[in-house]
């Protein structure tokens, strides 16, 4: 899944590809992405495109009409810019159709069709964007915020992490690295950090995602899940710590796994595996 790295060197790209493009109208091929109906996807035709915003995991196109397009591209979903000419793939669910003769247009891999799009009178009229929490590239994310949205939570750094009512835009791969960069646990408790713990753990946030962004931004296209050569533990199962050259280690989930290096975080500790500690309960 795009996660805020990655979702900020998208944005920036296509904040120069479409500000002041006149939208000419859109294709749905899949009415199941949409998940707003008023007001209606034709209400874009005609306005002129002056801004791309991120919020959280969102991408946000807004219009000189007040009207707001939000995609989300859960796991497999892409943007892309084509030619308008090109045919729609049957992985191509929505085009957006400019005045210069392009398309933006959306794609999901696989069949379950788990992107979204609503269009919207103001983003906050997304639940999910209404809803989140402190965003780590803003102004209002200060040791100060970061510790009080710690202490209104009991739950562990990792699931923190990745809580979007806490922090907006950090998924599973960037938790691990910030973990990893902070030497915790990720099964330690937020209500258990000491305060060494939490600077440590908000100076990691923003330094692995800052790194990572000035990482894609050196990309010539869209940042790809490929493009992430350079994390350290996420996906590194097996392969050398690069600070202390322990093997990784993995704990998986129904859906999900968290990697983590034993030695740099739970002090030589092999973490149980919990999907497997719940087949065998």
């Amino acid at each position: 899944m795009p996660e805020l790295p990655e979702l900020e060197v998208i944005k920036a790209r296509l904040r120069l590809a479409l500000a002041g493009r006149r939208i000419t109208g859109a294709t749905l091929r899949h009415p199941a992405v949409l998940k707003t109906f008023d007001p209606p996807l034709e209400a874009l035709s005609n306005s002129h495109i002056v801004s791309v915003d991120r919020h959280g995991k969102f991408l946000c196109l807004n219009t000189d009409n007040k009207l707001h397009l939000c995609i989300h591209l859960m796991l497999n979903g892409r943007l892309g810019i084509l030619p308008a000419s090109s045919p729609m793939t049957r992985r191509q669910l929505l085009a957006v159709h400019l005045d210069d003769g392009t398309d933006l247009r959306l794609s999901e891999s696989g069949t379950r069709r788990r992107v979204g799009v609503q269009l919207v009178k103001a983003p906050d009229k997304v639940e999910r964007i209404a809803s989140l929490g402190l965003d780590p590239m803003g102004p209002g994310f200060t040791l100060r915020s970061f510790r009080s949205a710690l202490a209104r939570r009991n739950q562990t750094v990792k699931r923190f992490l990745t809580d979007q009512r806490a922090i907006g835009g950090i998924g599973n791969a960037y938790s691990d690295e910030i973990l990893h960069e902070a030497r915790l646990s990720p099964f330690l408790k937020t209500s258990k950090l000491k305060p060494e713990h939490t600077i440590r753990l908000f100076t990691s946030v923003k330094k692995v995602l800052r790194e990572a962004i000035l990482r894609l931004k050196a990309l010539d296209r869209l940042p790809e899940r490929r493009d992430r050569t350079f994390l350290k533990v996420h996906d590194r199962l097996g392969r050398p710590c690069p600070v202390c050259g322990e093997a990784i280690r993995r704990v998986s989930y129904k859906e999900s796994t968290t990697f983590y290096c034993p030695k740099c975080q739970t002090g030589g500790k092999t973490l149980a595996d919990r999907r497997l500690s719940r087949l065998l309960k």
